[in-house]
C-alpha cells in the first residue's frame, strides 16, 4: 500500500509543556484523531488523516515551527485499530463501555453508558471525558436543558440525557459527529431527548432566546480560550458552565478569559481537570 492509498499519520515528538499547543495547530489541519503518548522524554503527538494532502500540509506547519516530524502510513485500513484494545471504563456515575462488547453487571448506584465513537472524540478512555461526566452528574437538575459543545461522539450529551436532562442540544463542526450522536443516543434510548447539528456554538449564541442551563465543552484548552466569550453567552443566569481538555496545572489561564463566571468546583484526574463555573458563586 502506498501513503496515498488510506489513512496516514503525523508524529511529532515535542516537550511535554508544548504538547497541547502543538496539538491545537495540528487540529487546524482536519485530523479524524490525534494521540498523545507521554514519556520520560516528551510526548509524541500522533495525527490520523484519511487525506494525504492534507496530512502533507500538517506535516509543512510543524516543520516552519521548527519541530521534528514525519509522515507514516495507517496499515489497518484506518482509525479502527484501536477496537481490540478497548475496554470498559467506570466514570461514577456511569460504566462506559464500548458497544461492541459485553456489558458487566453495574454496581450499585452506577447506570450503563453504551457508546460507539467511530472516527470521532469520546470513547470514554480519556480522563477528561469521565471527569466531565461526573461533573455533569453534579451540576445537572432534572429536566434542564444542556448544550454540549465539540460534541464528538456524543458521550457527554447521551450521559447528560441519562442523568435526567429535558432537553440536550449537541453540536460539533465535525461532519461525522451528528452520525455518530444521533447512534449513541438511539442506543442508549434517548435518541428523543437528544438533537445534534454542524452549528457553530457562535451560531448558537447569536440566538438570544436561547440559554442553557448547564453547557459542556471538553476541548483543548486554546479553543476554549478562543471561544470563552460564547461559552458564557449561553449559560443561563443561573446556569453552569463544566470545561475540561485543560491540564490540572494550568486551568486557571485558561478560566481566566471567562470574566463573568467564577470557579465553583475542579475535578482532577491523571494530571487533567474540569472546572465548573457559575455566574457569581
Amino acid at each position: 500500500m502506498t501513503v496515498r492509498d488510506g489513512w496516514t499519520t503525523v508524529v511529532v515528538r515535542v516537550r511535554s509543556d508544548v504538547a497541547e499547543l502543538v496539538a491545537d495547530q495540528l487540529w487546524r489541519f482536519g485530523p479524524a484523531a490525534i494521540e498523545e503518548q507521554l514519556g520520560a522524554e516528551g510526548a509524541v503527538l500522533l495525527a490520523g488523516f484519511d487525506d494525504h494532502d492534507r496530512a502533507a500540509e500538517a506535516r509543512a506547519a510543524i516543520v516552519q515551527a521548527g519541530l521534528g516530524v514525519e509522515i507514516v502510513p495507517v496499515v489497518d485500513g484506518g482509525l479502527d485499530g484501536w477496537r481490540r484494545w478497548a475496554k470498559v471504563e467506570h466514570a461514577p456515575p456511569f460504566v462506559v463501555v464500548p458497544s461492541w462488547l459485553e456489558s458487566p453487571e453495574p454496581a450499585a448506584g452506577e447506570r450503563v453508558l453504551r457508546v460507539d465513537p467511530a472516527h470521532t472524540f469520546g470513547s470514554g478512555s480519556h480522563p477528561t471525558t469521565r471527569l466531565m461526566l461526573g461533573q455533569l452528574a453534579d451540576v445537572l437538575a432534572p429536566g434542564g436543558s444542556v448544550l454540549d459543545v465539540g460534541c464528538g461522539s456524543g458521550i457527554l450529551a447521551v450521559g447528560a440525557a441519562l442523568l435526567g436532562a429535558g432537553s440536550v442540544l449537541a453540536i460539533d463542526i465535525d461532519p461525522g459527529s451528528p452520525a455518530a450522536t444521533a447512534a449513541n443516543a438511539k442506543a442508549n434510548g434517548v435518541a428523543h431527548l437528544v438533537t445534534v447539528t454542524t452549528s457553530t456554538l457562535n451560531e448558537v449564541a447569536a440566538d438570544r432566546s436561547t440559554r442553557f442551563d448547564v453547557v459542556a465543552a471538553n476541548l483543548l484548552a486554546p479553543v476554549i480560550a478562543d471561544l470563552a466569550l460564547d461559552l458564557e453567552r449561553v449559560v443561563a443566569p443561573d446556569g453552569a458552565l463544566v470545561v475540561s481538555g485543560l491540564l490540572a496545572d494550568r486551568w486557571k489561564a485558561t478560566t481566566a478569559r471567562i470574566p463573568n463566571l467564577a470557579v465553583a468546583a475542579v475535578a482532577v484526574d491523571d494530571g487533567w481537570a474540569a472546572v465548573t463555573l457559575r455566574a457569581g458563586h
